[in-house]
């Protein structure tokens, strides 16, 4: 009877209680909603995105063509199918000034860094030397 009084018990019955609810109510919410967990996309999207390169890839050596797309420039490699809009910095900006004097064809040898935002890839240049 002693130990029912004790008010240390009570606290650490209530917590137990608390503790137990919460770690109900985190689960049913992820088995509902399971992409919440990595928060990653839904399926269906993420199998239109299959071709989408993560951020932080590297791209060295890349062979292709810039062509100005509305105010941005886009750049699509040489015998694919992969276009990415620039971002604009230094690099970018000389090569719109060479696309300026030349003509449109120049193939050039590119080293970016591709960057995502809302499941779509960007290149910041780092390199652009024209290839012959």
């Amino acid at each position: 009877m002693r130990l029912l009084r004790s008010p240390a018990l009570w606290v650490i019955l209530a917590a137990s209680i608390l503790a137990i609810f919460t770690n109900v109510v985190v689960d049913n919410r992820i088995s509902a909603n399971p992409n919440s967990e990595n928060d990653r996309p839904p399926l269906s999207q993420m199998a239109k995105e299959e071709s989408a390169l993560r951020e932080g890839t590297q791209l060295n050596e890349v062979k292709g063509r810039f062509r100005k797309q509305g105010d941005r420039f886009q750049f699509t490699e040489d015998g694919g199918q992969k276009s990415f809009k620039c971002l604009e910095n230094l690099c970018l900006q000389r090569i719109s000034v060479n696309q300026q004097d030349e003509d449109r064809k120049i193939t050039w040898l590119i080293s970016a860094k591709v960057t995502e935002f809302n499941g779509e890839n960007y290149l910041i240049l780092e390199k652009a030397v024209r290839s012959r």
